[in-house]
């Protein structure tokens, strides 16, 4: 058993070495999905607990003995250092802007690494109370971090099996599956069908919108897109919608190379759909991949006032 662990302190440096490019390289891209993001971020904690765990082998606390004040601080606050190099190193090499998210990663990985290896195990009392009150919140604190990555599994998970439903916002996780997420509430007042519908936020800018973001991306043998919009003015809407594939987004393709239709909501309640066949056929000179479809998008052209409306049962037939 020792000489495994002697192997796993003597690998601490090369580890570093191997996981210290991927903060500049590599990673998930724009469309990857949400639990490929959230696990791509927990390398942070990882990365500096095994930091932390390095620094403490070179700056030994002695079992049984105090460790001063200066050795603590060197193991909490170099890490912290460090993190910050790295985010300005990023911004300077990719542009990315520096992320406190991240940064608070980094020091749960160096709580997570003092609580449970590098703090001193200390005889009286006290100090053994305080090191199960430390590891106590190092694991909640890891809860709160893992949170984002489990909901995103979860809901990944549910889109599946409830396709060819892409969104009915009948739980709160729903809304995330769409670009622009911030913009989107549930609503349990005006509702179309269940029991919520998602109040979508629309804003004076010259495009103000959402779109499907997360989805199952293969809708062959589907004939028409469904979905319900509530429009809350006293007067007809004009809402565009878009619905484009892999090919159109990689090659950024123009206006004409993917599907476009304009709905006029009356007021209250609008039941819309959209012949998938129109849109297989929509792109200028090609046929739009149905196996591999990108994004669905709502949105509103330069309105004079800010307005709210409802979205629900979003569905394939």
């Amino acid at each position: 058993m020792r000489t495994i662990i002697r192997s796993v302190y003597s690998s601490w440096p090369l580890l570093l070495l191997i996981g210290l490019p991927f903060f500049f390289v590599g990673g998930p891209g724009f469309y990857s999905t949400r639990s490929v993001v959230h696990l791509w971020d927990l390398g942070h904690v990882l990365f500096f607990a095994i930091f932390t765990l390095w620094l403490q082998r070179l700056l030994p606390l002695q079992p049984r003995k105090r460790a001063s004040a200066q050795s603590l601080a060197i193991l909490f606050f170099l890490p912290f250092l460090a993190g910050f190099v790295v985010e300005c190193l990023q911004f300077a090499a990719n542009g990315r802007s520096p992320s406190i998210a991240d940064m608070l990663r980094n020091q749960l990985g160096v709580i997570i690494a003092l609580a449970f290896q590098g703090w001193p195990q200390y005889q009286t009392k006290i100090h053994r109370h305080a090191l199960v009150l430390l590891r106590g919140l190092a694991l909640a604190l890891l809860v709160v971090a893992l949170l984002p990555f489990l909901t995103a599994v979860w809901d990944e998970q549910q889109a599946r099996r409830q396709f060819p439903l892409l969104a009915d916002f009948e739980s709160p996780y729903e809304l995330s599956r769409w670009y622009y997420w911030k913009q989107l509430r549930l609503e349990h007042q005006i509702v179309r069908h269940g029991n919520s519908s998602a109040r979508v936020q629309l804003s004076t800018a010259k495009y103000s919108g959402i779109a499907l973001f997360h989805f199952p991306r293969d809708w062959r043998g589907y004939r028409k897109l469904h979905f319900s919009v509530y429009n809350p003015l006293a007067t007809r809407l004009l809402l565009n919608c878009r619905l484009d594939d892999t090919v159109h987004r990689q090659r950024h393709g123009p206006y004409e190379d993917r599907f476009n239709t304009q709905f006029s909501l009356k007021p209250g309640w609008n039941d819309l759909s959209v012949s998938l066949q129109q849109a297989a056929a929509a792109p200028k000179g090609r046929a739009m991949n149905m196996a591999r479809i990108k994004g669905f998008g709502l949105f509103v052209v330069e309105q004079k006032e800010a307005l709210a409306i409802y979205l629900d049962h979003v569905y394939l037939e």
